[in-house]
């Protein structure tokens, strides 16, 4: 993960971090250590969020405001699509991706 660190462009570490961090959260789990930092033991959320197209280790969202990780080109072009405006699904989405992610799992 170090060689990613610093390869997005500052002025995508806001407003992206911010779309990965406030969409949909899925799935909820205790925060983890920062493996590039250990003294912050427990700063990184974790578990999986979803725009409705995209599903993402909610994590994303800190490397990327605390470290300018890279994420793939397709997900950046996606969220600037969208403006960056985090997106909260309906209950209906929702389901669909619980089931997806479910399924996908369960194989």
């Amino acid at each position: 993960m170090a060689d990613l660190v610093g390869r997005l462009d500052n002025e995508l570490r806001e407003p992206l971090s911010h779309y990965l961090l406030e969409c949909q959260s899925l799935v909820t789990t205790q925060s983890m250590a920062d493996p590039l930092d250990p003294a912050r033991d427990h700063g990184v959320p974790t578990g999986m969020s979803s725009d409705g197209t995209w599903v993402w280790s909610t994590y994303w969202g800190y490397f990327v405001r605390e470290y300018g990780i890279a994420v793939p080109a397709e997900f950046i072009d996606h969220a600037r699509s969208r403006n960056f405006e985090p997106v909260l699904l309906d209950d209906t989405e929702q389901e669909r991706i619980d089931s997806e992610l479910e399924a996908a799992f369960s194989d």
